[in-house]
């Protein structure tokens, strides 16, 4: 299963920013807090003989320790996603970070991301709690297919 493939999150053009009155504006700064499925940090298991972790031929872990997102006032995006991987019975290794950009679009509570140079579009919700807690959140096929839940939260 490849998690680098589902990790992007992909916006189109801005056209209402504003989602729940003129003091809430999802334009900002965002935590990832939720990778498929899973709370921060997201801790996955490789497979030995994985493809998609050569740097792991035998196993081991996958972990996601943060991701951002910031969503810009002129229509634009930039998300960064940031990984370790542990080879079995080896020390743990940076790996380099999952970045993508693009634009977005907002109607209400539904947005979408589109990073036309990754091929991926996603849409989801944003919400606000009402005390501020303003969540960004979509649902993505992973590389093999399965829908796996991603949220970003300011």
């Amino acid at each position: 299963m490849s998690l680098t493939a589902a990790i992007p999150l992909l916006f189109a053009a801005c056209t209402d920013n504003n989602i729940f009155n003129p003091q809430d504006d999802v334009v900002g700064n965002y935590q990832l807090t939720v990778y498929a499925g899973r709370t921060m940090p997201a801790t996955f298991i490789i497979q030995p003989g994985d493809p998609d972790f050569p740097e792991a031929p035998n196993g081991g872990t996958f972990v996601v320790t943060s991701g951002s997102l910031v969503v810009n006032s002129d229509g634009t995006f930039f998300e960064q996603n940031n990984f370790s991987v542990t080879p079995q019975g080896q020390s743990s290794q940076q790996s380099p970070p999952f970045t993508s950009s693009g634009t977005w679009n907002l109607n209400g509570t539904s947005f979408s991301f589109s990073d036309p140079s990754r091929q991926r579009f996603v849409t989801g919700t944003v919400t606000d709690d009402g005390s501020g807690d303003i969540r960004v959140n979509y649902t993505e096929d992973d590389a093999n297919g399965t829908p796996q839940s991603y949220e970003y939260r300011r």
